[in-house]
């Protein structure tokens, strides 16, 4: 899995705008290095201007649900998606039509919520790491792996939630 893991961060990553917020989270689930608009500070003019020469940049390919944008961009030689449908699960099915290699699979590579790297939760630091956050079920500890990010802290387990999300990206393939 660990081959795995490297090679989906290493392939594509992703700039979202405003309008893909959920996109930008599954995408991280899936282990793409995936930058969220409300997440971007720039000093250009605009914020499209900003999404727009980060992707540039950072050799990364704008997302976006503005058809403008995706118009500007694309004239400017950033490579860029035109996301037209609203539900994330279609906006995945979306990429999928331009990228037929994405991975579907969720990993435990990035945050959800920042986008920072995750790291295993060594044996030894469970007890102190993990009961002093709350929405971590106890009576999973030393059960299961966990994965901390290590930008906001937060923590990742794979419970009832990760067969959920692999049954919803099922229904893609």
């Amino acid at each position: 899995m660990v081959i795995i893991e490297k090679e989906v961060e290493e392939t594509i990553r992703f700039v979202t705008d405003r309008m893909l917020g959920k996109l930008s989270t599954w995408l991280r689930i899936l282990g793409y290095d995936t930058i969220y608009a409300a997440e971007v500070k720039g000093e250009c003019v605009g914020e499209d201007e900003t999404l727009a020469a980060l992707a540039e940049h950072e050799a990364r390919i704008l997302l976006t649900r503005d058809k403008i944008l995706a118009a500007s961009a694309t004239r400017k030689g950033v490579q860029c998606v035109h996301i037209k449908t609203g539900v994330v699960m279609g906006q995945l099915k979306e990429l999928l039509r331009h990228y037929q290699n994405l991975n579907l699979e969720p990993v435990s590579i990035r945050c959800s919520l920042c986008n920072g790297r995750l790291r295993k939760v060594r044996e030894e630091e469970e007890e102190d790491i993990l009961r002093e956050k709350s929405y971590v079920p106890t009576s999973m500890i030393g059960e299961c792996d966990f994965w901390i990010c290590n930008r906001c802290g937060r923590i990742y387990w794979k419970g009832s939630h990760w067969r959920n999300m692999r049954e919803r990206l099922k229904e893609l393939q």
